[in-house]
């Protein structure tokens, strides 16, 4: 797991492509490519080893068993919603793949609500920061 500071990047990413060094239709959808592809890496390893891994060591940081009953039970209800709000979350952003990957929430709906999040976060940091680099005086 990496903690990332991805908003820095995005942002770097969209202002740079404002002052012209590459264009923004290039960057922007590559940041989104590789956020749903990082978070669907996240899910295939969380749903591969994450619940086996944490009910074996997870005692050791704090979380005992019936702390994954209930997280099982948080994304099976409240899945879509916490991945597409995740990923403004930092915290959350990093963990959310590894998190529904081993609560067991469907690779469906986690993709179509990961990739969601990743097209507005990136929209969000990127293109907000790509229109405010315009007021910026050279």
């Amino acid at each position: 797991m990496v903690f990332a500071p991805g908003e820095a990047m995005i942002v770097a990413a969209g202002f740079l492509a404002a002052r012209g060094l590459f264009p923004v239709w290039i960057a922007l959808p590559l940041a989104m490519l590789a956020a749903t592809l990082g978070g669907y890496a996240a899910y295939g390893l969380g749903g591969r080893y994450g619940y086996k891994a944490l009910l074996r060591y997870g005692r050791y940081v704090g979380i005992m068993p019936p702390m994954l009953d209930k997280t099982h039970h948080f994304f099976q209800r409240f899945g879509a919603p916490v991945v597409l709000v995740g990923r403004f979350i930092v915290p959350l952003r990093q963990l959310q793949g590894y998190l529904a990957g081993a609560a067991e929430m469907g690779f469906q709906p986690f993709a179509i609500w990961s990739a969601m999040g990743a097209i507005l976060w990136v929209m969000a940091w990127g293109g907000g920061a790509f229109l405010l680099a315009g007021s910026i005086p050279s």
